[in-house]
């Protein structure tokens, strides 16, 4: 093989080289990045926040459940002080 030539190749192999390692680096950044999105990696962390969101909703409906209770005591309430009232009147 003439001299010249396996100069040449050599510069051009340590190149592609480093291009490749390069390549390599960007496609698993991307790829656990991707994981991560999904949930690969971190599904007892994303399991724990979904239990977390659930019970949380739970207690919301429960506090609505409860306003609405409340809405309607207070509602009877004032319906009887106002029938008293009228009846106190007349």
């Amino acid at each position: 093989m003439d001299p010249a030539i396996a100069e040449s190749i050599g510069p051009v192999l340590v190149l592609l080289g480093v291009c490749g390692t390069i390549l390599m680096g960007v496609k698993l950044r991307y790829s656990h990045k991707e994981k991560m999105r999904l949930g690969e990696g971190g599904s007892v962390e994303a399991q724990r926040l979904e239990e977390e969101v659930a019970t949380l909703r739970d207690e919301i409906h429960g506090m609505r459940e409860g306003f609405a209770e409340l809405y309607e005591r207070v509602e009877f309430a004032e319906r009887l002080l106002t029938k008293g009232r009228a009846e106190g009147e007349g």
